[in-house]
């Protein structure tokens, strides 16, 4: 059975959820037998204007790959290819609510991160009041604290 695939170039690394995609057009495919959706092996017959497709989508499968040719060039060419599941999953990934823990431009400095860089520091000062204040029998004491108390550890 013959399945239509869009052929790419992609200059983006793995990492990275939105491509940089350079269409080659749609071409007529036949799959190796049993095939696997997760990683299918596609064969097309093609010139050497597609020598440099990396990536493709099968619109059949819903889903993007990474395409390692493996067989032929020019007349034909056989890839090899890896589901890239940012980009096949890529509205399901941003629309799903998330507590994002680290991130370099806006970050929760509620969240406990240990590899952002603070500084702890520890003032303590006595201050005495002037005059005759606190002499006599009912004394009373002020302390202030700001902040947690915890220098850090699991205490």
């Amino acid at each position: 059975m013959a399945y239509t695939v869009t052929l790419y170039h992609n200059a983006s690394g793995k990492k990275f959820m939105n491509k940089a995609l350079t269409s080659y057009g749609d071409v007529s495919c036949e799959f190796k037998n049993p095939m696997d959706v997760q990683n299918p092996t596609v064969y097309i017959a093609a010139d050497a204007a597609y020598d440099d497709v990396n990536y493709l989508y099968i619109p059949q499968f819903g889903r993007y790959y990474y395409a390692k040719p493996v067989g032929g060039r020019g007349a034909n060419i056989t890839y090899e290819c890896t589901s890239d599941v940012l980009m096949s999953f890529k509205a399901g990934i941003l629309a799903s609510p998330a507590v994002i823990s680290r991130n370099p431009w806006h970050f929760d400095l509620y969240l406990p991160d240990p590899k952002l860089p603070v500084e702890a520091r520890t003032v303590s000062s006595v201050m005495n009041f002037p005059g005759n204040h606190f002499s006599g029998d009912h004394n009373s004491y002020i302390l202030t604290c700001i902040g947690s108390g915890i220098t850090g550890g699991d205490e």
